[in-house]
């Protein structure tokens, strides 16, 4: 077995990638469908302020394994891992190694190493724990569940906040004067729920990174739905967003929603997440919604399961120190 470098510019080999994340992920996903090949490669080519490296393990020159390592310009000190081997040549060590070597690639500032691992249930996540992410030294950060709706069967009905709020819904962005506000919310939204172990600080998104976003979802063939709330002032005080997939048997991925603390208890949360779903089902071809919540996100978990979400997937966020940190 080789391991070495996989070039961003290099088609062919970010297609031999892509093919085997989908038959690894699908092996312990059942059901999962991935994004279209055109639409993953793009993700890893995008420039959007994160760095991403990534290494394969060749056998005879045939990709059978690789690994990534993702660091954002907004928080250097962080690198998200990832590692997919075919489900034949797993237990052999690859893995291990491919997060290795993945681990070295990542920027030298980076002191916390994260990954995040979904399987059909909590139990699978803790085999896999125990077998794999332990010895490796990554512990549990937090846990969270990952909720479906039947938007196509879903009763939702208007909900209309407590005060003179506005809501809205808009596709492929808001308007380009809320932009730098809405920016500011979707950089708060890891920072203010409950994140376990990981203490995410706020990381505002301008509105250059804001429209490359956009932009980036729109070349994968993508449309995101955004719901916002604005006060008497026109300030925006709550928003979410969903991204719908081009693939309608891919389910759609709500990024986040957040309310501004002053404005809680308004019923702004439930209001802007059913504007956006209604708008969604409108406006795309979207029959299935997605989410994930911290397990101590009470709150949140209690508005999706009123909206009629339900359990479909166990997720666990993991976390270590690199070596080079530790000393």
């Amino acid at each position: 077995m080789d391991i070495r470098p996989l070039p961003l510019a290099d088609g062919s080999a970010l297609a031999d990638a892509y093919a085997v994340e989908c038959e690894a992920t699908r092996a312990v996903r059942p059901g999962w469908v991935p994004l279209g090949e055109t639409a993953r490669v793009a993700s890893w080519r995008a420039d959007m302020g994160w760095l991403c490296r990534m290494v394969g393990a060749f056998e005879d020159d045939h990709l059978i394994g690789f690994g990534t390592s993702l660091t954002s310009r907004d928080t250097p000190d962080t690198s998200w891992i990832n590692v997919s081997v075919l489900p034949r040549h797993q237990r052999r060590g690859i893995g291990t190694a491919l997060a290795r070597t993945a681990e070295e690639m990542s920027a030298a500032r980076v002191s916390r190493l994260v990954a995040s691992v979904y399987r059909p249930n909590a139990e699978d996540i803790e085999e896999l724990l125990r077998r794999f992410a332990n010895p490796l030294g990554y512990a549990c950060a937090t846990t969270e569940t990952v909720v479906e709706l039947d938007l196509a069967a879903a009763d939702l009905t208007s909900v209309q906040p407590l005060g003179a709020y506005a809501v809205s819904s808009h596709l492929d962005g808001v308007p380009e004067h809320l932009r730098t506000e809405v920016g500011v919310l979707k950089g708060l939204v890891d920072a203010e729920a409950p994140h376990g172990e990981l203490d995410w600080q706020p990381t505002p998104v301008s509105a250059e990174e804001y429209e490359a976003e956009i932009a980036l979802w729109q070349a994968q063939g993508r449309t995101a739905v955004e719901s916002i709330a604005l006060d008497h002032h026109g300030a925006v005080v709550a928003w979410t967003c969903l991204v719908a997939a081009a693939d309608p048997d891919r389910p759609a991925q709500i990024e986040g929603t957040l309310v501004r603390a002053q404005h809680r208890g308004k019923r702004l949360g439930a209001a802007i997440k059913v504007a956006c779903l209604l708008a969604a089902r409108d406006r795309t071809h979207t029959t299935q919604v997605r989410t994930s919540s911290d397990d101590r996100n009470v709150w949140m978990r209690a508005v999706n399961e009123q909206l009629g979400f339900v359990p479909v997937e166990a997720e666990m966020l993991l976390h270590k120190q690199p070596s080079r940190a530790a000393t």
